[in-house]
């Protein structure tokens, strides 16, 4: 296995563990997990008496955070690099014909943008109200192919795929956000925390007329506000405010804030990352498999009982996926004359 399939096998695989982590306690409260579970520090099955949802999955199970980023990695597989929306809608439409599980894990707005492209809404109006975060969630793979030095093209990729589902100015916003974190860990292993931030206001900056600008309060300013708590505060006020003030629920506007501070506050540390979100509440799984995706490329010291589980309770092919991906990541990252 090369270096680049090597790396982006372990942001694979950091997505999944953020993701398989945090589906237990989806929707759950900070305080019913607290109760329940305590400090949460290995994989769990899922609850099948408390939540909004009610479903039977193995502990080390992943849902469709991680599903829709291996769909990408397929879509740029199978399109030799190209960001083709159409071809992951059809992934997407596969998927929850013929997944089971595809009723008790699709988000919102994704559910309802595949309904009403099925009823023939053209693509660039299907995703027109999708503020969730089902964009940023799965977007990791477009940030390996997208360096931050071109960040006029990550935009544009991350805004093609978005299209679809998520064709809103602030799921745009925090998709392209979070692309951008992606792509700086995977390239560095010296973070320069002022450069991380930096990256992550071009991202949102340049993506902010993107999109339909349904009302919003503005997401840079979240995670101004969010680096300051993580430079402030102690270990409980930190997740009080994250919690209670910031929000960690399943709207862009809390996720993608939350998941950039987290970051942030452990500096890419990927088991104090994935454990903070599985055990702060709202949208666990979904904030954990968008840390793990960052985290990733600079942190994966995942033990190979935890690899193993999570490649085959899930029966996903991490290491060939990232094989398909490597070659499409070298010439996207290769300097260009």
């Amino acid at each position: 296995m090369t270096s680049t399939a090597r790396l982006v096998r372990n942001v694979l695989l950091s997505i999944a563990y953020g993701d398989a982590m945090g589906m237990p306690t989806e929707n759950l409260t900070r305080s019913q997990i607290a109760e329940r579970y305590g400090d949460i520090t290995e994989f769990n099955e899922s609850p099948d008496d408390v939540g909004t949802f009610i479903r039977h999955l193995p502990a080390g199970t992943v849902t469709d955070d991680t599903e829709n980023a291996i769909f990408l990695c397929n879509m740029l597989i199978d399109a030799k690099g190209r960001v083709d929306p159409e071809l992951f809608v059809k992934y997407l439409m596969d998927w929850l014909d013929h997944d089971e599980r595809s009723a008790v894990m699709v988000g919102p707005s994704t559910k309802g943008a595949i309904e009403a492209i099925r009823h023939g809404t053209p693509l660039k109006e299907s995703g027109i109200w999708g503020t969730t975060n089902g964009a940023s969630m799965k977007i990791a793979p477009i940030g390996l192919i997208s360096p931050v030095a071109d960040m006029e093209g990550l935009i544009r990729n991350v805004s093609a795929i978005c299209m679809p589902t998520h064709n809103t100015q602030v799921a745009i916003q925090g998709a392209c956000i979070v692309a951008a974190a992606v792509s700086y860990m995977f390239d560095n292993q010296d973070i320069d925390w002022n450069e991380y931030y930096g990256f992550v206001h071009q991202a949102g900056a340049l993506s902010s007329n993107l999109g339909n600008p349904l009302p919003t309060p503005d997401i840079l300013r979240r995670i101004d506000y969010g680096r300051h708590i993580a430079d402030s505060a102690d270990e409980d006020e930190f997740r009080d405010q994250l919690y209670g003030f910031m929000g960690t629920g399943l709207e862009t506007i809390e996720t993608v804030p939350a998941a950039i501070t987290i970051v942030y506050r452990y500096r890419a540390n990927l088991r104090l990352c994935v454990r903070t979100c599985a055990g702060i509440g709202g949208d666990t799984d979904t904030l954990g498999a968008i840390c793990g995706g960052i985290c990733g490329g600079y942190d994966c010291n995942l033990t190979d009982d935890e690899i193993d589980t999570l490649q085959g309770v899930n029966a996903i092919d991490f290491g060939g996926t990232a094989e398909g991906m490597s070659s499409i990541v070298d010439s996207a990252r290769a300097p260009r004359a």
